[in-house]
């Protein structure tokens, strides 16, 4: 990774609120073991992490569990929203910002790539127009386009291209932290924002290959080329089960639920 990049990265804490695939765990109208499962790793909200730095939160996609997260997880303030791309179990919380606007007594800005910004503007014109901005009634938000490293909330963040099945999603990158869910593959041109990852955060549909998701033995195979200090599994579906998938993970990689805190770059 170019030095001038990442200068100095400085430690953050990671709330995972959320770790399930797009029907999140339990799926509804299924009788699996682990939809069943009284295991409370094994209940999975769609995927979704909070990263704090110097008393600032900054949200990684607005899931839509998000309320429910943020009553669990006792979260009152959102400084600033990254989507990592426009599909609907990783935007359609969106609304639930409206609240943490009405308490900051704020706008919120969002970052994304300028396609998934334009999509999310189109899903959501009103929580982006200047037309009855006041009182409760709708999010209020300010855009901003990533095309390249940037600085937000004091945290270097870059936002790099994955190959999502036959679309492409954006894996972000805060720190020495990587964000990479939905992914089926990386870009040539990529490769250089993964090196040097010391927490990688990877998503992984089920145990077999997804046609547009890793599977576990993918997502392993990309931790073994990296090598990051410690890494976690997430975005699982009902297919998985907790327990049963932390024995057969390698030494320092994890399989992530939702709750979990940790700190990268300490």
């Amino acid at each position: 990774m170019s030095d001038h990049i990442f200068p100095g990265a400085d430690a953050v804490d990671v709330l995972f609120l959320g770790t399930g695939a797009s029907s999140g765990v339990p799926v509804i109208g299924c009788s699996c073991p682990v939809c069943l499962s009284s295991n409370k790793k094994n209940h999975r909200t769609r995927s979704s992490i909070i990263v704090h730095h110097s008393g600032k939160n900054l949200l990684i996609d607005t899931a839509p569990d998000l309320r429910y997260q943020s009553l669990k997880n006792g979260i009152v303030a959102i400084d600033g929203v990254i989507f990592t791309h426009p599909h609907a179990d990783h935007v359609l919380g969106l609304d639930e910002l409206r609240v943490f606007n009405y308490i900051q007594k704020r706008e919120i800005p969002v970052y994304a790539d300028a396609y998934t910004l334009s999509r999310v503007q189109m899903m959501f014109p009103y929580a982006f127009s200047e037309a009855n901005r006041g009182g409760l009634s709708r999010p209020k938000l300010i855009p901003h386009e990533i095309s390249g490293p940037i600085d937000i909330l004091g945290m270097k963040v870059i936002s790099f291209p994955v190959y999502h099945g036959p679309v492409m999603n954006h894996a972000v990158r805060i720190n020495d932290l990587v964000y990479l869910t939905d992914c089926k593959g990386i870009p040539d041109e990529s490769w250089e924002a993964l090196y040097g990852v010391e927490t990688l955060i990877v998503g992984a549909v089920k145990y077999e290959p997804h046609e547009s998701h890793f599977g576990i033995h993918e997502a392993l195979e990309l931790v073994d080329r990296l090598k990051p200090r410690r890494a976690y599994i997430t975005h699982l579906s009902h297919s998985i089960e907790h327990d049963e998938l932390s024995k057969m993970l390698p030494p320092s990689v994890f399989a992530a639920y939702d709750g979990l805190r940790i700190t990268t770059g300490a």
